[in-house]
């Protein structure tokens, strides 16, 4: 049974035939391909006699992705160990991490702007390439930066200092290391809604109610097993070490997502093709003499009035993030107090994100498959804010770091193995800019304003009223709860009930 379906999604485009040209040999076959949900093109051959190319393509790109997670593993850890660091970071700051969190949202807005310029002068195969180089090269440079600092640069580095407004003394490491949070904390949701879209794009939505999960927990395994091996990484090649290895891995992510596309344009079922086709189809008709191009905002404003799904699920995105970053915060606060030795936080953190990532790759492989079969995806979202609650709960008499971090750990957990795939489904029979664009906006914006949101109100607070307790996060915390299942309740309405889509699927079928 399909999970998800577009009779109750409010999508203004048609479902049409579609016609494409495969070119085999000297002969060229013109054949009616009978479009999916998503308008998604594919070719006659493909379709009927064998689907291998496509799923070859999308299983290079869950390659890609899975590569991806590895990487951002390393890269997370130690730059959260540098930044807690109490030598060069800001680890006797209470006011850094959630002021560092708010710088977060409008760097990925600028990185947003950048690749939606990308995307539309170059199309989504660039787009990709592109900003995984740029980010690959980033961490690279930071890791430079780094081991700087651990080969006697500190002098260099650490004696001047600059007094900056709110900052206080910033010297060239802080300054280095201020970026690199602020960076990585941006760029991994700018990658993988990419990937996540190329996916969504060329697998059916009977596909993807099969595959999702498996792909996701591809992506869970690896991310385990960078965890694993982290704080072995972290003892021979240290802190930098960990930058370089997380740029590597990202430049051969990147090849492989280049790999995937190369399959899909030379077997025709490009997820571009569509919007190219749209577009001549407008200038040869002279309808597109209206504005020449819409601005990023502009053109979001009128996607968002078309899909009114997406303007739901951004409140969604918003309001969990805002919640799982009270919860991160929490956590980080605690940890630097009990663990103060910088290499050892690094460890114990990769220890935390393998124990999350290897329990949802088992959600993802095994529990997953068998809870969609057996209960509606609309109840699904409309449980899930009660899970974290209720840990929530525990925490309010005598909080602890371990509670904390099982709180944190559970928030993840359900959001790695449920909450993404989730997601990715409801994107499955949308149009191209809803599932490219559309999926960018809410991804990266979405999650970064939902994570800045909050950590600027926290850091503004602390300003006013002095720093904030573990009862009043507490508190906090469990609000931020009640207002993500307000959000998720609403999201589930655009969702249609099983009974619904059989519904749908037979009356199309006649």
């Amino acid at each position: 049974e399909l999970p998800l379906a577009t009779s109750r999604l409010p999508v203004t485009t048609p479902v049409v035939s579609q016609r494409q040209v495969l070119k085999t040999n000297s002969n060229i076959i013109m054949a009616a391909v009978s479009s999916t949900p998503s308008g998604q093109m594919q070719s006659n051959e493909v379709s009927m006699n064998s689907r291998w190319p496509v799923k070859k393509s999308a299983f290079l790109m869950s390659l890609s992705m899975a590569l991806h997670f590895f990487g951002y593993e390393f890269s997370r850890s130690s730059i959260l160990s540098l930044f807690t660091s109490k030598t060069v970071g800001f680890g006797d700051s209470s006011w850094a991490f959630p002021l560092a969190m708010s710088c977060v949202s409008p760097l990925s807005f600028l990185m947003l702007l950048g690749y939606g310029r990308e995307l539309g002068l170059r199309g989504p195969r660039a787009a990709l390439r592109n900003s995984g180089l740029f980010c690959a090269v980033f961490l690279c440079l930071s890791g430079v930066g780094v081991s700087l600092l651990g080969a006697g640069a500190e002098g260099l580095l650490s004696s001047s200092s600059v007094s900056v407004p709110i900052f206080g003394d910033m010297t060239p490491s802080k300054a280095l290391i201020w970026a690199s949070f602020v960076f990585q904390n941006s760029y991994a949701h700018l990658l993988y809604t990419q990937q996540w879209s190329f996916i969504g794009s060329v697998l059916t939505a009977e596909e993807g109610a099969t595959l999702f999960s498996a792909i996701a927990g591809l992506s869970s395994l690896s991310s385990t097993a960078a965890g694993a091996i982290l704080s072995i990484t972290v003892d021979k090649m240290g802190l930098a070490g960990l930058l370089g290895v997380a740029g590597t891995t990202l430049v051969v992510s990147m090849i492989l997502a280049d790999a995937a596309y190369g399959i899909s344009e030379i077997y025709n079922f490009d997820p571009a093709e569509d919007k190219k086709r749209k577009k001549k189809e407008k200038d040869e008709s002279g309808t597109s003499n209206t504005p020449k191009e819409m601005g990023l905002i502009a053109k979001t404003r009128d996607m968002f009035l078309r899909v009114p799904v997406l303007g739901a699920l951004f409140n969604e995105v918003v309001s969990f993030q805002s919640f799982a970053t009270l919860l991160n915060i929490w956590m980080v606060t605690m940890l630097k107090d009990v663990i103060s030795d910088d290499a050892e936080r690094a460890a114990w953190m990769g220890k935390f994100y393998s124990y999350v990532n290897g329990v949802s790759g088992t959600f993802q492989f095994v529990l997953l498959p068998i809870f969609l079969k057996r209960v509606d995806v609309k109840v699904i979202w409309r449980i899930l804010p009660f899970i974290p609650l209720c840990c929530i709960l525990s925490t309010q008499v005598h909080p602890s770091l371990n509670l904390v971090a099982f709180s944190f750990f559970a928030a993840k957990v359900m959001d790695y193995s449920i909450r993404n795939v989730l997601n990715e489904m409801i994107y499955v029979p949308l149009d191209f800019d809803s599932r490219y664009l559309g999926k960018e906006i809410i991804g990266v914006f979405g999650n970064r304003f939902g994570k800045s949101g909050i950590s600027l109100l926290l850091s503004g607070m602390g300003y006013a009223f002095g720093s904030f307790g573990t009862q009043e996060l507490s508190r906090l915390t469990a609000v931020a709860s009640l207002t993500w299942f307000s959000f998720a309740f609403r999201l589930s309405s655009y969702i249609p009930k099983k009974d619904e889509v059989a519904a749908g699927s037979t009356k199309k079928e006649k």
